[in-house]
């Protein structure tokens, strides 16, 4: 078995292409870093960097290699997960992930009906709005994942629930400009300063279609969002105190909008959420399977 620090320095070299770089990184000598690397090649008993005056990259075997590198340590924290429930004596510990706008309308409910039932469940709620819950969920780090899912190609190792479609709010202060008119085109609100959570590609994409699909479109949806935040209740915040415009669930902005601090933007135009959850095919546990269970009944659409 390869020595942990081989590991490494193959990783870091693989992303920095420079053995100077690399072995900054890691914190070593760059004679130190070479035989890490030489064990490497030595092992695989190929070539697996090619050196030249630009730098350090991977061979085909290198890349071949560095997939396996990945699997094995996707397997391990597989396993380590596997092996901390297994010595865990107390109630089992359910981890969630999630994106920002489900924290209140589905997490937040959906484990309050679960703990009725189950009081001594524990559960780690990690909330992103990138692709990063479904990297976890595939390596055993989350339990469940609940999420935007349309920009992910490849969900073929996954179970999937998709839930109810729920409209796009857009919400400002009461006194912003657009809400001087009874109803605006969604192209309208994101010509406007727009503050989000992460907008991935196939959100640009949407978006830039509502703005025509030209040049000048592709370049507002570049500049959006002027703030991006992972944070909902930081986001409605700073939407009421600026003439910004939020995008996100209706029961999001509830509370701002009962004590008069925000007012929903009237649309022409509906655009859709498209949440959907997810657990690796075969991961079962009585606490995954009550949440799970809870969440189709309660939240897929009927």
């Amino acid at each position: 078995m390869l020595d942990k620090k081989v590991i490494l320095a193959v990783r870091t070299l693989a992303a920095h292409n420079s053995f100077r770089i690399s072995a900054e990184v890691m914190g070593t000598s760059a004679a130190s870093f070479s035989r890490y690397i030489s064990a490497a090649e030595t092992y695989v008993g190929r070539t697996i960097f090619e050196r030249n005056g630009s730098g350090a990259f991977l061979t085909p075997a290198g890349r071949s290699f560095l997939n396996m590198i990945d699997d094995l340590h996707d397997a391990g924290t597989r396993f380590e997960a596997s092996v901390a429930r297994l010595r865990s004596n107390g109630p089992e510990h359910l981890n969630i992930g999630c994106g920002p706008l489900t924290t209140r309308t589905i997490v937040a409910p959906l484990l309050a009906d679960c703990l009725q039932q189950s009081p001594d469940l524990r559960a780690y709620v990690q909330v992103r709005a990138t692709k990063e819950p479904l990297e976890q969920l595939r390596i055993g780090a989350l339990d469940v994942a609940i999420c935007d899912l349309t920009h992910t190609p490849d969900l073929s190792d996954l179970d999937i629930l998709v839930l109810r479609k729920e409209p796009v709010s857009f919400w400002a202060r009461p006194k912003h400009p657009i809400h001087q008119q009874a109803r605006v085109d969604v192209a309208e609100v994101f010509r406007q300063p727009f503050v989000t959570a992460h907008l991935h590609r196939h959100w640009r994409i949407a978006i830039a279609k509502i703005l025509g699909d030209d040049e000048e479109a592709w370049q507002i949806v570049d500049r959006l969002p002027q703030v991006e935040s992972d944070d909902f209740a930081f986001l409605s915040d700073l939407t009421c105190r600026s003439d910004l415009i939020c995008a996100g669930m209706r029961e999001d902005f509830a509370q701002h909008r009962d004590l008069g601090l925000l007012k929903e933007i009237r649309t022409r135009e509906t655009m859709t959420w498209n949440i959907c959850a997810a657990r690796r095919k075969g991961s079962q546990f009585p606490m995954l399977d009550l949440f799970w269970d809870e969440l189709s009944r309660n939240f897929t659409a009927d």
